[in-house]
């Protein structure tokens, strides 16, 4: 079961037009999060058969497939959702939290995935209290090194700039992905979710991102702003 199938985006697979298939539950609760809905495994009401239908009927249509949640990794069927996605000829992206390096490096490893785009929550020391919950810090570490080491896959590491975040902050997390290829860093958007935390902060500025964008470049390949004006 998946929670739900977006069958085109143009913005999900960098470069590629894809389909999108969202996976309930998450061990995470970022106050920011933009798919509160599914943070439960509840929300997986859809057969996956159904979206594989779907996709057959967009072989001469799309790239690739996103996975994304939620956390992918979590979900018991997802090596082989994927391997049912390749057998028909599609590249697949995965969108995770690294707290799973064994999956994602047998993944990987395994040729079944093509692309990573790996969230990086806050720095180390803070993991825990972004996310709110009881965070694998050794586990996200791991699955930093192994992106930044590996040369199979393309990879991103991305942030959402969330207001509790501080400059001292993107200076900490830019050391954590020294030697990476691509950095993106993404508008806070507030919603019911993060109201819900009584989040009283208003987003960083374009300004703000831009002037943050200036930390991450000397580690960093690429750095990419998404979401500000």
């Amino acid at each position: 079961m998946i929670a739900s199938f977006q069958t085109n985006s143009f913005i999900d697979y960098p470069g590629k037009i894809a389909s999108v298939i969202y996976l309930g539950g998450c061990n995470f609760r970022c106050y920011y999060c933009h798919n509160s809905e599914i943070l439960s495994t509840k929300s997986n009401t859809m057969e996956f058969s159904e979206a594989l239908e779907k996709l057959k009927t967009q072989i001469d249509f799309i790239d690739g497939v996103v996975f994304t949640g939620g956390e992918p990794t979590l979900h018991p069927d997802l090596v082989e959702m994927i391997k049912a996605v390749k057998e028909l000829g599609f590249l697949v992206k995965l969108d995770t939290n690294g707290t799973d390096s064994n999956l994602l490096t047998g993944l990987v490893g395994d040729g079944l995935v093509d692309y990573v785009a790996m969230d990086m929550k806050a720095p180390l020391a803070r993991y825990q209290e972004i996310v709110c919950s009881n965070a694998d810090i050794e586990q996200v570490q791991k699955s930093i090194s192994f992106l930044i080491g590996q040369k199979k896959i393309d990879y991103m590491f991305r942030t959402t700039l969330a207001p509790a975040l501080s400059e001292d902050d993107m200076r900490d997390m830019a050391q954590s992905i020294k030697g990476a290829k691509i950095f993106q860093l993404q508008q806070f958007v507030p919603n019911d979710f993060s109201n819900s935390h009584k989040v009283v902060r208003l987003p960083y500025t374009t300004k703000d991102a831009k002037r943050f964008v200036e930390i991450f470049k000397p580690n960093v390949g690429e750095v990419i702003l998404r979401g500000f004006n």
